[in-house]
């Protein structure tokens, strides 16, 4: 996938991703801010209302309150005269009786239920409010206010004791009963409606809803505290409705109800207005990316097509500079890197030349130590029998035609046998077996070796004029193997009287033979041999016990 691409995707991304957040913090927000406001107004309107009340039946109370201590109502009651008990109450609750309305009615009754005395003009009210009364009023010891639903008619019903002034004592109850009116619906500054209602027991009176709508808030409704709301659906609209408790028994709130079909427009209209600026950035940011995309790719593809020429071998390579900043310092470092890889490849081709490959290798890893080290290696040298006679006359071009075809043959058999060529001495060539590292067979190799090699250019013969013959010396033991020489020009290569040894066999060796020391036939289990007798050697004080590797098949 293009880096272009792959930018505009993130871009992408992190737009959708900062919708998504918004989405999730910015609408929850608004829908807190919206519904603590509305419940701020709830509540100020069910104050309001509350407040209304308790002054409006707060002189009522008053009247009724003078009434049960009045000595001509309790004579009255005393007396049983039910029209004077009519005719006082009557008198004293005219005004109550008035602002009630024509539904209002007053009722005197035992708390067993039976009726004392009652407004002769609302006989069939009567006896309902006595019936409503009657499982409220052992509760009744002092004046007190409660709501009644008689059918759809609601009454605020005022209750006081009638107490005998002088001895006390409580002959009945007063029950004031004024019809009741729900407050008018108000229309909120959102245009949404506010109704009160009055919730008495598990049902909901004086709203303008719906027998659904109402059942529906009653639901809602069941179990709720004091001072709290509750969101609901109505005929596929969210409402929230807040109580307030104004009686205990029978229990009673107020509740206002209202439509959040505002907040529902609101979260719409917010996630609208964040769809579009999310677009808008979209767009814009599309743009920037691609922008960006092509300032930023362009430099990376340049030098992505240079590292492909640097792994495929041209160090030549260079890519252009464009700025000074990160992608400029990058594009400088990268052209350092590869005048670096050049110079690192050069010195490696000539150290390939000039030195073993192993060598060369473990020379560049730092894995030689430049100091030396004690080791068992195996040395093999092989010299040309009569080369100053078979090259006498020949032009010196010629000469170094012939030895670079002899010593590349011999190399080749080297590398075969994992020998390390360690150096190359006029028509000499010397190999090691375990430098720079070991091997349990280093020996064995090396005897093969030395045999392939007579194989290898009696084949050569067959082919080429002059015949070329060698003689080949080999020795197995303990040397010092190392880089040596100067500070200015070192070369690794192994020293020691085994290496010496496996000259002066080479010297002894008549042509296309092989001469190989004691450790290195007790190392060589699998070659054929043939002892030979001592012998004196140059350099050595004692006669030297050797051997002859014989070919398969040689005679012995």
């Amino acid at each position: 996938m293009k880096f272009s691409l792959k930018l505009a995707i993130a871009m992408t991304l992190v737009v959708l991703i900062a919708l998504a957040i918004g989405a999730l913090v910015g609408v929850p927000t608004v829908r807190r801010s919206y519904l603590a406001a509305l419940r701020n107004t709830l509540v100020a309107q069910v104050d309001g209302i509350v407040a209304t009340q308790s002054l409006r039946l707060s002189v009522t109370r008053d009247d009724v309150q003078r009434l049960a201590r009045s000595s001509r109502l309790v004579a009255a009651i005393e007396s049983s005269d039910a029209t004077a008990l009519s005719k006082t109450a009557e008198d004293e609750l005219r005004f109550a009786l008035a602002r009630g309305g024509e539904d209002s009615t007053f009722v005197f009754v035992q708390r067993d239920g039976g009726v004392v005395g009652a407004r002769a003009e609302s006989a069939v009210i009567n006896d309902e409010v006595a019936r409503g009364l009657a499982p409220h009023l052992a509760n009744v010891t002092q004046s007190s206010s409660l709501y009644l639903a008689l059918g759809e008619s609601l009454f605020e019903v005022i209750v006081s004791p009638v107490v005998d002034p002088v001895d006390d004592e409580q002959l009945c109850i007063l029950a004031l009963a004024l019809s009741y009116t729900a407050p008018a619906p108000v229309v909120l500054e959102d245009g949404t409606l506010l109704q009160v209602g009055l919730r008495i027991g598990s049902r909901l009176y004086g709203t303008l809803l719906d027998t659904a709508a109402r059942t529906s808030v009653e639901s809602a409704l069941s179990g709720m505290s004091d001072g709290s709301e509750v969101e609901f659906e109505s005929a596929g609209e969210s409402q929230i409705a807040y109580v307030r408790t104004i009686v205990q028994s029978p229990a009673t709130q107020f509740v206002a109800i209202t439509s959040l079909a505002p907040l529902a427009v609101a979260e719409s209209a917010l996630v609208s207005r964040m769809g579009v600026a999310a677009a808008i950035s979209l767009g814009i940011g599309l743009v920037i990316t691609m922008y960006l995309a092509r300032t930023l790719s362009r430099p990376v593809a340049d030098m992505t097509v240079a590292a492909q020429a640097i792994q495929g071998g041209d160090y030549t390579v260079r890519v252009a500079v464009r700025d000074s900043g990160e992608l400029g310092m990058l594009a400088r470092s990268f052209n350092e890197m590869g005048e670096g890889l050049a110079l690192r490849d050069h010195y490696r081709r000539v150290l390939d030349v000039v030195a073993d490959p192993e060598v060369a290798k473990e020379l560049l890893a730092g894995k030689i130590d430049l100091g030396g080290r004690s080791q068992e290696v195996g040395i093999l040298f092989c010299d040309i029998r009569g080369f100053t006679p078979l090259t006498e006359r020949m032009e010196p071009p010629q000469v170094i035609e012939l030895l670079n075809h002899h010593m590349s043959l011999l190399t080749k058999v080297a590398y075969e046998h994992g020998g390390v060529v360690d150096k190359f001495v006029g028509d000499l060539i010397m190999v090691t077996f375990g430098t720079p590292k070991s091997a349990p067979d280093d020996a064995a190799r090396m005897a093969r070796c030395a045999l392939a090699m007579i194989a290898a250019r009696e084949e050569a013969n067959r082919v080429m004029m002059p015949p070329i013959e060698v003689g080949i010396g080999c020795a197995f033991g303990m040397v010092v193997a190392g880089c040596m020489g100067s500070t200015q020009r070192l070369d690794y290569t192994v020293l020691g009287a085994r290496v010496n040894l496996a000259a002066r066999l080479c010297s002894k060796a008549p042509a296309m033979r092989v001469y190989v020391d004691d450790e290195t036939r007790l190392r060589s289990q699998g070659a054929a041999s043939v002892a030979l007798e001592p012998f004196e050697l140059r350099g050595f004080s004692v006669p030297i016990h050797a051997h002859e590797l014989q070919r398969t098949g040689s005679p012995t």
